[in-house]
Order: structure tokens, then sequence, then C-alpha cells
């Protein structure tokens, strides 16, 4: 997705890479087209930049956060993408499985914390949109008795954390009516995540022809963060962008414990 915003603006575009890697950011960055530089006719420098972050811990985010406003007064995009498909449970030096941490409660910090970057950029006129990649509005039920899911299965946290990302899109696109909040499907995607194990990359292998390719999967995914009639309020879509509604599990009772849960394990408020 940074590959192509950068090609569409011609390298025009303040890009913030946030991650483990900085080899990779350095990669990814260095296929981006060049960015103008300061001249006697543009005195707007561009950058593209990497911030070093392991997100399975709340403590990291929270330092990531204050880096990217110490360097931002506003944001546009905000794209959270980091999780993996939870195999088994992992309890974190926090006290946090590692699969609810990647899944929901970093997406949610980093996008509850940098809310006024968007707002702030809203009122200078222009588009802020946040976007979730995950399962959209899957219709999961959730088990109100167990929202640390404790009672693991792979199936159960995969579901539910997924349904903890509609509830969290639900609640900002009502606090926050003027920006937009994307929770988006990528479809089964060719990933490198998907060959760390044998048995994945077996599995990846013999599902290729029906996997989408990493290009086109950004593409889908970049769509709605460009198209004018996702610019507000909170938005469930397919991996086409077509646009989905939340099933009745999603009530009020519900959205009020998962938006609780959200809010303590991440250290929202």
């Amino acid at each position: 997705m940074a590959q192509l915003l950068a090609t569409y603006t011609n390298g025009r575009a303040n890009i913030v890479i946030v991650g483990r890697n900085q080899a990779a950011a350095d990669r990814i960055v260095a296929s981006f087209p060049e960015p103008p530089y300061p001249n006697e006719t543009n005195s707007i420098t561009v950058k593209h930049e990497f911030i070093q972050c392991d997100v399975s811990f709340i403590s990291n985010v929270r330092v990531a956060v204050e880096e990217i406003k110490k360097r931002y007064s506003k944001i546009n995009m905000l794209v959270c993408s980091a999780g993996a498909l939870a195999m088994s449970q992992k309890i974190t030096t926090e006290g946090l499985d590692e699969s609810h941490v990647l899944r929901t409660y970093a997406r949610t910090k980093f996008i509850y914390e940098l809310q006024p970057l968007l707002s702030n950029d809203r009122a200078a006129g222009e588009d802020a949109r946040a976007m979730i990649i995950l399962n959209a509005a899957t219709s999961n039920k959730v088990d109100l008795e167990d929202l640390d899911i404790k009672k693991f299965s792979m199936i159960s946290v995969n579901k539910t954390t997924a349904s903890y990302n509609d509830v969290f899109v639900k609640v900002m696109g009502e606090r926050h009516p003027d920006l937009a909040f994307i929770h988006i499907f990528p479809g089964g995607t060719d990933m490198p995540g998907l060959h760390k194990t044998w048995y994945l990359s077996l599995a990846a292998t013999l599902a290729k022809p029906l996997l989408r390719r990493l290009e086109d999967a950004a593409s889908s995914m970049l769509y709605p963060l460009l198209h004018p009639y996702y610019s507000q309020g909170g938005f469930w879509l397919t991996k086409d962008a077509d646009k989905l509604t939340l099933g009745n599990s999603i009530n009020d009772k519900v959205t009020e414990k998962v938006w609780d849960h959200i809010v303590s394990r991440a250290q929202l408020e």
C-alpha cells in the first residue's frame, strides 16, 4: 500500500512506516519515486520515514505514538495492518495474549491516540481516514463472560478479535462523525506470513491459485482511502470495498462491554 501510494503521488506524500524491521522498511522506501526537494519554487520537504516498534507490546505502541506526534501535527491516512493468525496462546510480559494485542489492542491504541491528528487534518479541510485490515462485519457472537478469550481456540480468537475491531470502528465513527473509520477484509492473500511454518506453506502453495497477489490486495485496500464515498463515518467493507452492515450480534450491550474491555486492555482512557 505504501509503495502504491508513493507511486500514485509520484513520491509527493509524507509516508511513515511503523514496524519491527528497519532493513525491510529501507527496501520499501528505496522503491518509492524520488520526492521533490526544496528549491526556489518549492519550499516543501517530503519525508519517507521509519519508526521502529514491536507492536506486540502496548508500551511500545505508546512510545511510537508519541514519536509520531513529535514529527507530525496532522494525519491524512492511518492504516493498521499488523497481526497474525492466532495459532496458540502466548502471554506477554504485560500480561496480555500476544494475538489479542496484535489483532486488537495495538491497532485500537494507534487510532485512538492519533485521532486528534486526524481531526487536525479534517480541520485543515482535508480528508482524514483510519483503516483496520482484518475481517469486517462477520457477525461473530461475543462471549461477554470471557472477553479475554481464556477458553482459547484458534477459531474463537480469530473470530472474536475481528468483532472487537467492528465495535471499535462503530464507536469511533459515532464519536467522530466527521472522520472516516474503516474495517476491511483483505481476502485470502499470498502473504509472507503464510510461509512461516511448513504446514502453512504447504497449504498456501496448494491454495495459491485462489490467493490474491499482494499488489491486487494493496490496490483494493487503498481504494477506500482515496475514494470520496468513504470520507465520513464508520465502514465495514469486503475485499472489493463493497459495503457491509453489522449483524444483530453487535448490539448495544455487546458494544458497551467490548468497548470497556478494549479501553482497559489497550489503556485508552
